[in-house]
């Protein structure tokens, strides 16, 4: 596979195949930040042709954002520039925003705290062109996820081999691109089923808990209860400032990531030939577990390395020093390494449910040896400062509600 780096991005370069989706930046009340980003895309290489940007913008009270977006200047193609008249609030900005597949066909959105990696067109381009007709994509993520936010833990994906994606039933809202049929297919299901997704089951907690002001909960809930995918990058294309906004009172390094800095030529993987697919709590698709490690081909469980999942009944694959059907060493990371190169110890089994206690998988013991196993613990100090700037978030969130 070659990865060879390229100064521009040439007709040559770019497939006869891949579509030139639309851009559209979403933007509400942070020049600076919308700032930042355009200045990422006017740095990025695109092919030749008519690359068409949409800036939209919510109605905030400022015109600032409004006289940045009307002044940037963009020789690539069209630019047309939406000042909602009146506030929409952001799940429904992004729906609006959605809904422009209707008129453009395929659509890349970015919201203004994101930073685009050089290439993040071109990816973008050939993903979609390569995915277009699989029923199981629901969409392409330009950002690669390094952090199950559920268990607040970091998330490295395994190695599928050539492929430069990895499958997960998570969808993307740090960089995203969608088709008129992924569009379409979610709004369907929105129309049919509406905003209560208590009775779906699989969801994660937190993501329950999100408010309602997310649309992001409400495509998670379609992809999961129809059993469709996000394709995510190895590379990340884009990457995330955290500043203060809708979801972030104080501003956050945390979804930081490394973006691609060099052009290469993207391979990507059929769903049913990857072994790197994931489900809404990030974890490991059995299937794979079952391919790879000969002894749990002959098992029906369910993966909880995580300890995320409300697990009732049944076999699962979770941390327990419990003796189980299988027992293996934590130890590798990411922890499925272990089970996958049958890495003999305790730490992970495939065990019944019922011999499992589902709190000691909270219990703070479980919950520091975890910490001390992805992590170096802190210093006295750096845990000071840290819990000082977690009173204050909470105090924050308290005076916004």
């Amino acid at each position: 596979m070659s990865r060879q780096g390229h100064s521009s991005l040439n007709d040559m370069d770019f497939p006869m195949t891949a579509k030139r989706p639309t851009i559209v930046v979403i933007g509400y009340n942070r020049p600076k930040s919308l700032q930042r980003l355009l200045t990422s895309l006017s740095k990025a290489h695109y092919p030749s042709g008519d690359i068409r940007l949409v800036i939209s913008l919510d109605n905030s009270g400022t015109l600032e954002p409004l006289r940045l977006a009307e002044a940037y200047d963009w020789p690539h193609g069209e630019k047309r520039v939406i000042h909602r008249k009146q506030r929409l609030g952001l799940r429904n900005h992004v729906l609006a925003c959605g809904d422009l597949t209707e008129e453009y066909g395929d659509v890349l959105v970015l919201e203004d705290d994101l930073f685009v990696s050089p290439y993040f067109y071109e990816y973008t381009a050939r993903a979609l062109a390569f995915y277009a007709d699989d029923p199981r994509v629901a969409g392409i993520s330009l950002y690669s996820q390094q952090f199950n936010q559920t268990a607040n833990l970091p998330f490295t994906p395994i190695d599928d081999g050539n492929s430069d994606v990895y499958f997960m039933q998570l969808a993307a809202s740090w960089g995203q691109a969608w088709s008129r049929r992924h569009w379409q297919g979610f709004r369907e299901w929105l129309a049919s089923n509406g905003t209560d997704i208590s009775r779906i089951e699989d969801i994660p907690g937190d993501i329950r808990s999100w408010p309602e002001s997310s649309w992001l909960k409400l495509y998670n809930a379609w992809i999961i209860s129809s059993d469709r995918y996000f394709v995510y990058p190895y590379r990340s294309l884009t990457t995330n400032f955290g500043d203060p906004g809708q979801h972030f009172y104080i501003a956050s390094s945390r979804f930081q990531v490394a973006i691609q800095q060099q052009r290469i030529d993207y391979q990507f993987a059929y769903f049913d030939d990857s072994l790197a697919r994931y489900d809404a709590f990030c974890e490991l698709s059995p299937q794979t577990l079952k391919k790879l490690n000969p002894k749990l081909a002959g098992h029906d469980f369910r993966v909880n390395l995580f300890g995320c999942k409300d697990c009732r009944s049944g076999l699962q694959l979770t941390r327990t020093d419990k003796p189980g059907l299988h027992s293996f060493s934590l130890s590798m990371k990411p922890m499925e390494l272990s089970v996958l190169h049958d890495v003999a110890g305790q730490g992970i089994a495939l065990i019944d449910t019922a011999e499992v206690d589902s709190a000691s998988l909270r219990a703070p013991r479980t919950q520091y040896d975890t910490f001390r196993f992805f992590y170096k613990f802190p210093s006295v100090p750096v845990i000071c400062v840290g819990f000082f700037e977690r009173v204050q978030m909470l105090l924050k969130s308290a005076r916004s509600s």
